[in-house]
């Protein structure tokens, strides 16, 4: 179930108890519905029986008085009406017996031989002495009808309550059975889901309390896992930014003890007598250590860079015009350098964030006047394909040692150039910047080995 989300997870799960509790309202509903029509029919049937019952009673009277007046008079017309009666009473037997499924059949039956019976017996010389033995047959038959009716609709409600309390037992398990299923679905999403909120939770105090040493793995739904993923990722971004500081303190401490150590040796010194000539080489070293300590600073003070340019902001620009405005914010590093910048660029209108373009630029050219020898050329060249520009900075100096290519751009990382200029000063924070930003970018910097020196470039893309 991990590839399902929180979300989808709580749909899924009241969808399923909805299901359960539908389907047992559905079911009682259909129950209630199918016992209503039974009794109703059962109520229609006895209260049919019983109609039916009445009126052959009623003809049972009718065929004793049309009998009695037959054998009286012996007139065809009180016969007739003894048949007529006695047609009548065999009709509403075989509807009896339509109605009734086995109960009353037999004795229908037996009512209807009685009856028959009794008309034959009319016109034979024994008929007075028969009639009373025909009519207490077909009374007796009659009350055995009215008990086996009566005991039919008791047999049938029993058979009704009996079906009812059976599908009220069924009823009953089916609705435990979905209420604990309810609650077992309830009792899983929530420890399905409670569970990864209390490992996030967990890492979030972890996190703020600095324990940044142990994995961050979030189990449960997709979303969930993908949120332990932003805090696994904020978990490693701010261990390297913690590693990083104390990087930056243990270069602080290291790097800046030597100068600070010069300035105060220095001033020390000036309190023994020397000469003019003595003086001037103090005022020298320390005006040299005091101006290394400056640009170790600044250095480090770049570092804020990354932090200042972490959001992308494009905008367009005409890529000759901007490059040369970051080769004229040079001009007088270059003229101190004796060094000239050469531009190489289409003029053409691009979409980049030119402020991260251009630090990334100071970085690449304040390396190339570091490192190139008084007099040097460095070019500046720009080339935009596919959407992408590829900006070049090529210097005329020593270049990078094949060892020290794969770590100039970590930071506070101390290479040596193939040769050392009496310029160059390296802290190993500039490469990482210009690194850092163009990530931010979406491009790339990188460094290639030049014929005539080193070469430093960024691929980002753009839009024309």
């Amino acid at each position: 179930m991990n590839w399902i989300s929180s979300r989808q997870a709580l749909i899924a799960g009241f969808s399923l108890i909805i299901v359960f509790l539908g389907g047992t309202v559905a079911q009682s509903w259909q129950l209630l519905e199918r016992l209503s029509a039974q009794s109703h029919e059962n109520s229609e049937q006895s209260v049919r029986i019983a109609s039916a019952l009445q009126e052959l009673r009623e003809r049972g009277t009718d065929l004793e008085r049309n009998s009695r007046q037959y054998l009286l008079v012996r007139q065809k017309t009180f016969r007739a009406s003894f048949d007529a009666t006695l047609a009548q009473a065999l009709s509403l037997t075989e509807t009896l017996e339509a109605q009734q499924d086995v109960l009353l059949r037999p004795l229908l039956r037996e009512w209807r031989g009685a009856a028959q019976k009794l008309a034959d017996s009319l016109d034979s010389p024994t008929a007075e002495s028969m009639l009373g033995i025909h009519l207490s047959q077909l009374a007796e038959i009659y009350e055995n009808l009215q008990r086996t009716s009566q005991q039919w609709v008791e047999d049938n409600n029993q058979r009704t309550l009996a079906a009812l309390e059976a599908e009220r037992r069924q009823l009953f398990l089916q609705l435990l059975f979905v209420l604990t299923a309810a609650i077992l679905i309830a009792v899983t999403l929530c420890y399905w889901l409670t569970r990864p909120l209390r490992q996030i939770e967990q890492a979030i105090l972890l996190i703020g309390h600095g324990y940044l040493e142990g994995k961050i793995s979030i189990h449960g739904p997709a979303d969930l896992r993908q949120l332990g993923a932003r805090l696994e990722w904020l978990r490693q971004h701010l261990s390297n930014l913690k590693s990083d500081r104390e990087s930056v303190f243990q270069y602080m401490a290291q790097e800046m003890r030597v100068p600070v150590v010069a300035v105060r040796e220095g001033c020390d010194l000036f309190n023994v007598e020397a000469d003019a000539e003595s003086q001037n080489a103090l005022i020298a070293m320390m005006r040299h250590n005091a101006s290394l300590l400056q640009r170790q600073m600044e250095s480090i003070l770049r570092m804020s860079v990354i932090f200042e340019f972490s959001r992308l902001q494009r905008q367009p620009v005409r890529l000759s015009a901007f490059l040369q405005e970051v080769v004229e914010a040079q001009a007088e590093e270059c003229a101190a350098r004796k060094a000239h910048i050469r531009l190489d660029a289409p003029d053409i209108r691009v979409q980049i964030d030119p402020d991260k373009v251009r630090a990334v630029l100071e970085v690449f050219l304040a390396n190339a006047l570091d490192f190139s020898p008084a007099g040097g050329e460095i070019l500046l060249r720009g080339v935009v394909e596919n959407d992408v520009l590829r900006l070049e900075c090529r210097d005329q100096g020593p270049g990078v040692s094949e060892k020290d290519v794969a770590y100039i751009f970590n930071p506070f990382y101390q290479g040596k150039p193939y040769v050392q200029t009496p310029s160059a000063q390296r802290y190993g924070v500039g490469l990482t910047i210009a690194r850092e930003l163009s990530s931010i970018m979406g491009g790339t910097a990188s460094y290639a080995n030049d014929k005539m020196g080193a070469c430093f470039y960024v691929e980002i893309p753009c839009e024309n």
